[in-house]
């Protein structure tokens, strides 16, 4: 049992299974984003979405949008906000349909965590998808605080790794760095705990997206847990 007064939990992964019910993974994301080019004229593959969008935005954030936009001539300010309104809202519908839903386990351990700390979330998700889950799943009376990132592209600094959010929770409830702990699915957030000087928790065996480099696999956390519902184990 940890010492820790608060517990900020990551979401998508983390106690949100947004990988959805498609044949593959996040398919529900990959339609949104198609939806988002064909107003521009545009068509591309998965495989081509990956490799010109999603690993630039992973690995260069602002960087890597602008990168894309320029590859196909597009208005950036105009493509990224387009681009966050069709997630935002394909992800709402998902989780409306049952294609999101919370992962296994994950309901009972945050009262569980609830009732012995006071707890937070810090996700890399839009703010409106965070306020939406936590409302739709009746989360919101466990949780002080929540932050998901804005939709604007400056803001793409200020996810994980960045400790930024994590800094905002603390800052916000008057906890000690040393007595608070970051839950997450990813060793991009193990990392972002490293750099607020917190302790970490991370969930599964390999939690590499594919998308991070090298250097950021590199901090250990504090512990490590198969899935969430091992956090009793810890917490």
């Amino acid at each position: 049992m940890t010492r820790h007064q608060l517990v900020i939990l990551d979401m998508d992964g983390t106690f949100l299974d947004s990988r959805g019910t498609g044949k593959i993974e996040h398919e529900w994301a990959y339609e949104a984003f198609k939806r988002t080019l064909s107003k521009y004229g545009l068509q591309l593959s998965i495989e081509e979405i990956d490799t010109y969008f999603l690993m630039p935005l992973h690995s260069d954030g602002e960087k890597g949008v602008r990168q894309f936009c320029d590859r196909f001539s597009l208005d950036c300010e105009d493509f990224w906000a387009m681009r966050e309104r069709d997630v935002i809202e394909a992800k709402i519908k998902a989780i409306k349909r049952g294609e999101i839903n919370l992962c296994k386990g994950s309901e009972s351990v945050i009262k569980y965590l609830s009732r012995k700390y006071q707890l937070a979330v810090v996700s890399d998700s839009q703010q409106a998808c965070v306020d939406f889950a936590l409302e739709y799943f009746g989360l919101r009376p466990y949780f002080r605080i929540w932050y998901g990132r804005r939709s604007d592209l400056k803001s793409l600094s200020d996810r994980k790794p960045s400790p930024f959010y994590i800094n905002k929770v603390l800052a916000e409830l008057d906890i000690p760095r040393r007595d608070a702990i970051l839950v997450d699915d990813s060793p991009v957030g193990v990392l972002a705990a490293k750099r607020a000087g917190i302790d970490s928790i991370l969930i599964g065996n390999d939690g590499r997206s594919g998308n991070e480099p090298e250097s950021e696999l590199e901090p250990e956390p504090t512990y490590m847990v198969r899935s969430i519902t091992d956090l009793k184990r810890v917490l």
